[in-house]
């Protein structure tokens, strides 16, 4: 029983995975989105709760590329701007003056279509939005996919991803690794920095979990802090 055990446990180590994004046609996926950001900056401090509900549908694939639509069909936000606090609903808003400002920020994206394509390693490409680059209120990265390896994987086989923050500048080098594989999906920790130029600024840690049959990204919970220009910040992020 024992020389079983231990066979069972070297293939299942042994085993190489391909991930490869595959979505269904046309099958609408909600999700959530969770972002908390502690921001200090100049001896004052900025808190932001943001919570998005969003439809996503793959329209078709042309060529290698699915076709994504994504419409945020709700936004709720607490924000403590040092002392002065503002909350928004998009399905109840406020009438207020400050309820109106977030209502023009917050508004660009509620019940808009955003359209993007992903590529069979999770690239994202043609993000197309409603109100324009300079208008979009938010990294474009919050719609998230997984890059995924281009070579075939086992448990505890890692890569790298890189990505440039479309705000700041910084470029983001994550190191993912496959820790589990089981009915539920495939867990990938995540481990990564944060530059700007050769220096680290700042770090990124937690786990997604790709959806066993398509690839896609249906858990992600990630922590990053970084200090750049003077400012300190700190995010926590969950989706499912």
């Amino acid at each position: 029983m024992v020389v079983l055990a231990f066979i069972a446990l070297s293939v299942s180590a042994q085993k190489k995975y391909t991930l490869r994004v595959n979505p269904d046609v046309e099958n609408k996926m909600v999700q959530n989105l969770s972002i908390v950001l502690d921001i200090d900056f100049d001896g004052k401090n900025f808190l932001t709760d943001l919570s998005m509900k969003f439809d996503m549908t793959n329209r078709a694939k042309k060529d290698s590329l699915f076709l994504f639509d994504v419409i945020c069909t709700e936004i709720k936000a607490k924000v403590d701007m040092d002392g002065m606090k503002m909350n928004y609903d998009s399905k109840n808003p406020g009438s207020d003056e400050l309820s109106k400002q977030m209502r023009i920020t917050f508004g660009k994206i509620t019940n808009k279509t955003i359209k993007f394509s992903l590529d069979q390693l999770g690239a994202p490409s043609g993000i197309t939005l409603p109100e324009g680059d300079d208008d979009f209120p938010f990294e474009k990265s919050i719609y998230i996919a997984t890059q995924l390896p281009k070579q075939a994987i086992g448990i505890g086989d890692s890569w790298t991803t890189k990505g440039v923050s479309n705000q700041s500048g910084a470029v983001n080098e994550t190191k993912m690794t496959l820790v589990e594989v089981n009915e539920h999906g495939y867990k990938i920790n995540v481990e990564g920095k944060i530059l700007t130029g050769a220096k680290q600024v700042g770090y990124i840690r937690g786990f997604c979990v790709l959806d066993k049959k398509t690839c896609m990204t249906k858990i992600i919970d990630l922590t990053s802090a970084s200090m750049m220009l003077n400012t300190k910040m700190k995010s926590f992020i969950k989706y499912n």
